[in-house]
């Protein structure tokens, strides 16, 4: 009990309310749930500003032992922060000791939480002292080498922090790895002691990064470095072929150059960070993630061999233009929450067409995003489980759930039918605007639409709504009317909402009107419950019509009978890949809708 007292006596000292529970490093029953809940991660947001860690990790030679961490994290606080909480879910008895301001001080580690005191600190700037056990989870260690990764709530598992993507800090970072080790980190490396059995990195402060984009690698790695455009590049890699090595090499270093270069070209905005590094990691998890400063990659998607084909190729250069555009849509520019984890998703695949298409030119390019997209999407879509794009996230924790068809197939296609619709001036000039206006800060999708909604004519709230807010798809249906001439008298489309809800969802479609070998490429805005096509009146009548057929169009489409009953007898004749691919799918749909007979579809 005497310690309790004294401990609550060092609290009052550095301004902080009288302690309801918990003693000195002993565990109570923390007042948050596990995870990050929203509610606690928006009054942190509301409270806490300019928040700097300088953060230690000391990795032992051995992998039986964990890695131990110091940190020193500032922050100011403003009124009604309400109990100073932290996010740390190492295994019990991972904190070895608390201070604030200087003093010791109660705190309670439960749930995934270190909870300092039980009252509010008083406003102004505050200094927390953690020592602790980081936990394995987010380390992803072996004999050789570690990385972390820490998206999307996976910081909290290694060293204690305020684990949300709008609480964007500066780190400083200390690493005390075993000697022969070579160390890579968002920042550049200030110095490195490397006497002894150990050696210790030292790391500059970094740009302002939310706690998933902080990062780290050590290990014996191999570097490369090469020089493009006055940028020194560095290359991490772990390969033993040497010729491996050079093979890439400097097509690596180039698909970069190329890709910074694009990316300060359509954005205005230079290369927001001071260093472009990166690490060909083995078996790595994803193809690669966006760090900023020291991308990780999987080794076997850089390093090719030389018998690589083109998809190989073109896969290569795409995730390296995901990952660099990454720098600007995520990095440079975060979400406010992960409910909006697609948008930087799909605007740096978005900005990877871009950059990489024009490199291979032989390759069908729309038929490749079809086929990639539409299926998979419709699959969920047309199902009474389907969802929003941008979906309600209580607890980050639960940020795994939001992947999925809906977020990687869906959302390119409606960013994609988003510039369709406003054109591609206007997209550039509003994603300029956007990055500019929440540089090093947080935006959220609502605040791009309003962007975007200023620079067009289009009424994009109302867009969103339909196409972002809501999940499901409309069901368009091609209505021909032929004369006795053999010439069209009317052609319309109607689309229909199968929820029963009146939606209309408005995109803009390319119709085709197919003649033999030759074809009439409509454009069309549907935008209404029914849209006829004017320039199709006294045109002759058509082998056939696809209300789209540039892998754009989004929806359930119902086929007019002389159509379907053409394509059914004659599809393979159809000589345009994407018209093909598109009456594929188009009767696909169709079978599964009954419109089509199984037996004459196969």
């Amino acid at each position: 009990m005497r310690s309790l007292v004294k401990c609550a006596s060092a609290v009052l000292a550095v301004g902080l309310t009288a302690v309801a529970a918990g003693a000195c490093g002993e565990r109570g029953r923390a007042a948050v749930a596990p995870g990050v809940p929203l509610s606690l991660a928006e009054r942190r947001t509301a409270t806490l500003t300019d928040v700097r860690y300088d953060v230690t990790f000391s990795v032992p030679d051995s992998l039986s032992e964990r890695v131990r961490g110091r940190e020193v994290v500032t922050f100011e606080v403003g009124e009604g922060a309400g109990p100073l909480v932290l996010d740390f879910a190492a295994p019990e008895g991972s904190v070895l000791s608390v201070r604030m301001d200087g003093d010791s001080l109660p705190y309670v580690v439960a749930d995934q939480h270190i909870e300092i005191g039980r009252g509010t600190p008083a406003p102004g700037r505050h200094t927390v002292e953690i020592e602790f056990l980081a936990g394995d989870l987010s380390l992803n260690r072996s004999r050789e080498f570690l990385y972390t990764l820490f998206v999307p709530d996976r910081a909290r598992f290694a060293f204690p922090c305020f684990d949300q993507p709008d609480i964007k800090a500066r780190y400083r970072l200390t690493l005390e790895i075993p000697s022969g080790w070579r160390a890579v980190a968002n920042s550049a490396v200030e110095a490195v002691d490397s006497t002894g059995a150990r050696s210790v990195y030292r790391f500059a402060e970094t740009a302002p990064l939310p706690t998933y984009l902080f990062a780290f690698a050590a290990g014996q790695w191999q570097l490369e470095q090469a020089e493009r455009n006055g940028r020194t590049f560095g290359m991490y890699h772990r390969e033993t072929d040497s010729a491996k090595v050079a093979l890439n090499r400097d097509t690596i270093f180039d698909l970069h150059r190329l890709a910074i270069a694009f990316l300060e070209d359509y954005t205005g905005i230079a290369y927001p960070f001071d260093k472009f590094d990166f690490v060909a990691v083995p078996a790595f998890q994803y193809g690669g993630m966006e760090h900023p400063g020291g991308v990780l990659y999987r080794a076997n998607g850089l390093l090719l061999d030389p018998t690589a084909t083109q998809n190989q190729k073109l896969g290569r250069a795409s995730v390296i233009a995901h990952e660099t555009a990454h720098m600007w849509f995520g990095d440079l520019v975060t979400m406010e929450w992960f409910n909006d984890v697609w948008m930087k998703e799909v605007f740096a695949n978005f900005m990877a067409a871009k950059i990489v298409q024009p490199a291979f030119p032989d390759i069908n390019h729309d038929l490749r995003f079809l086929i990639a997209h539409h299926p998979a999407a419709y699959e969920i879509d047309r199902t009474a489980g389907t969802h929003a794009i941008r979906q309600e996230l209580d607890n980050l924790n639960e940020a795994g759930t939001l992947y999925g068809a809906i977020i990687y197939q869906k959302a390119p296609i409606v960013v994609r039918q988003l510039e369709a619709l406003i054109g591609e001036d206007t997209m550039r000039q509003g994603l300029r605007e956007y990055l500019q206006s929440h540089r090093f800060g947080n935006a959220s999708w609502p605040d791009l639409i309003e962007v975007l909604g200023r620079l067009s004519a289009v009424d994009l709230a109302s867009w969103s709504r339909i196409w972002v807010e809501e999940g499901g798809r409309p069901t368009i249906t091609t209505h021909l009317s032929v004369g006795q001439d053999g010439r069209i008298q009317s052609l319309a489309f109607t689309q229909a909402d199968p929820h029963g809800r009146g939606r209309v969802w408005v995109q803009r479609l390319n119709v085709l009107l197919a003649y033999g070998d030759t074809a009439r490429v409509v454009p069309l805005e549907m935008n209404a419950a029914r849209v006829e096509v004017s320039e199709a009146a006294g045109l002759p009548a058509p082998d056939f019509v696809l209300a789209d057929t540039r892998g754009l169009g989004y929806g359930l489409f119902e086929l007019d009978p002389h159509s379907r009953t053409y394509l059914l007898a004659s599809l393979t004749s159809v000589n345009d890949p994407v018209a093909r691919g598109t009456a594929w799918l188009t009767l696909w749909d169709g079978m599964l809708e009954a419109w089509v007979h199984p037996d004459s579809l196969l």
